[in-house]
């Protein structure tokens, strides 16, 4: 049974960050960047509650391993000051095993989003999500529409 929400949180909206929106702030990649920092920005203000899953921060380390390590330790520290880790466990991988999306890593994300009891979940990749998904699958732009 999944533990209530804080009375903080109840009328809040809750957003669960997909990997490839904290890379359009992390690299400020054009034209993502105003409107990903902006969502990111809310949650850091406390106007909504925010999250991730682990699995988003091992991908952005992978990616950018270009990077430096420090930077990236940086940066998640940042993040982590402001932003839950959505829990990934077994029952969250065999859900997302169970639906089957075409993309896994995106099915994981999803049922880490549901877990955490997300209202929306924030991607550039929307059509890779099933339309009949239980929670409200938005660009950064369409959530500040």
């Amino acid at each position: 049974m999944m533990p209530a929400l804080p009375a903080s949180e109840k009328n809040m909206d809750r957003l669960f960050f997909d990997t490839n929106i904290l890379l359009d702030v992390l690299e400020q990649r054009a034209p993502w960047f105003p409107e990903a920092a902006e969502c990111l920005a809310r949650a850091r203000r406390g106007q909504c509650a925010g999250a991730i899953s682990a699995l988003s921060l091992s991908d952005i380390a992978y990616i950018q391993k270009l990077a430096s390590i420090s930077t990236l330790y940086k940066s998640f520290r940042c993040l982590r000051k402001f932003l839950d880790i959505a829990s990934l466990n077994s029952d969250t991988v065999d859900a997302s095993l169970s639906r089957q999306l075409p993309d896994i890593e995106d099915g994981f994300q999803l049922e880490a989003a549901l877990n955490w009891k997300a209202t929306h979940l924030l991607t550039r990749n929307v059509k890779d999500f099933p339309l009949d998904a239980p929670i409200i699958i938005q660009t950064p732009a369409q959530y500040l529409q």
